[in-house]
This record gives C-alpha cells, sequence and structure tokens, in this order.
C-alpha cells in the first residue's frame, strides 16, 4: 500500500526491498513494526535479538520502487558487455551514461534497455531493441565481478537483443528459459549487472 504519494517521504509496503527486510529478519529476530496514527503508515521498526534480547529501532523514512526497470548496457572497446542499472525509465539509465564516460577510456558504445521480469517467461515485443549488426556480431559477457547479473538474449543474425533480470548470481542466469518465441534461438550472455547510487536510478 503506497502511503503518502503527496509527501516528503513516500512509503510503499509493497516495496520489494522492504518485503525481503521483513522476511529475513523474522528468521532470525523478533520483529515489532510501528505504525503512526491515523494511516497505519510504517514509521519505525524494532528487531529484538531472540537470545540476548539486545534490541535495535530503525527508522523508516521512505521508498523507492522501480516501476519502469531499464538497464544500461555498456560496450567496450574489446566488446565485453556489461550492464549498470536498475534504474527507473530509459531517460533515468541513458543519463548514467555521461559517468561510465568518466571513469572508463575503453568505453565504446552505451544502450538503455528495458529490462524483463525474469518471473514471465513471455517477451513482449518491446523487450528486444536493435543494435547495429556490427556491432551485434563481437559482443561478449564482461569477465567483471557482481552481486548480481543479466542474462542477454543475443540474435546477433537480426541485431536485436532482449534483457532479462536482475537475477542474485550468474547460476540463476543461466538457468532462464524464455516461452516459444525468438529467444529460444538467440545467443545467451550472462553479463554483471552493476548497482548505481539510488539519486541515478530516479528519472
Amino acid at each position: 500500500m503506497r502511503y503518502g504519494t503527496d509527501d516528503e517521504h513516500p512509503f510503499d509496503t509493497d516495496n520489494r526491498a522492504w518485503r525481503r527486510l521483513r522476511d529475513v529478519t523474522s528468521e532470525h529476530f523478533d520483529a515489532i513494526t510501528w505504525n503512526r496514527d491515523p494511516d497505519g503508515r510504517p514509521v519505525l521498526l524494532t528487531l529484538r535479538d531472540m537470545r540476548t534480547g539486545d534490541t535495535v529501532t530503525l527508522a523508516v523514512l521512505d521508498s523507492l520502487e522501480i516501476r519502469d526497470p531499464h538497464a544500461l548496457l555498456a560496450v567496450h572497446t574489446n566488446g565485453d558487455l556489461g550492464a549498470h542499472g536498475p534504474t527507473s525509465g530509459a531517460e533515468a539509465a541513458h543519463s548514467h551514461a555521461a559517468t561510465l564516460a568518466l571513469d572508463s577510456t575503453t568505453l565504446a558504445v552505451t544502450r538503455p534497455v528495458p529490462l524483463h521480469d525474469p518471473a514471465v517467461t513471455d517477451l513482449p515485443a518491446t523487450s528486444w531493441v536493435d543494435l547495429p549488426p556490427d556491432l551485434a556480431m563481437v559482443l561478449r559477457p564482461a569477465l567483471e565481478d557482481a552481486r548480481t547479473a543479466v542474462l542477454v538474449l543475443l540474435d546477433r543474425t537480426e541485431g536485436w537483443l532482449a534483457l532479462i533480470g536482475p537475477f542474485p548470481n550468474h547460476a540463476a542466469a543461466d538457468t532462464w528459459q524464455p516461452a516459444d518465441g525468438p529467444g529460444h534461438t538467440a545467443d545467451r550472455l550472462t553479463v554483471p549487472l552493476h548497482p548505481i547510487t539510488i539519486e541515478q536510478a530516479q528519472p
């Protein structure tokens, strides 16, 4: 439920990070959520260590939801392909390109791409973006470490690709399979997904 849409500190209890935090903490702590009157918006979370009785209370200030997930694909001069995100929308992804260009001397091309939810196996036509055919032929996964990954389905002949993720690791990305469609015959590139700051993720 969304609280305070016109407030300086909006909060959504459907926020996936909030829901995961509650799931994880409830396995190890007595968790108490303090809600404000009269609307019931969560404002504090108290965690009590079940073994020692120690407690800590965290303030719940606001939340950010990625409504239109995108990632910025980054192609380097040697063909290495990485991704940065997720961001909320293509504009936010595109704006991160300038930061990458300042930090890398090998960056050749960047492209904002919709990030398809792995929970859905049907890939709509809007998931696919065109690439120059000569560029599509040289792409390969960057051999870099990242905590999360995305799966790039790459049709080198047609010169287009789709991006699925994020996944918690490369192994999870490798096991994902699309429903019937062009994704079945595409090359599969599992690439690192590098996080960006909260400010950069917003449009």
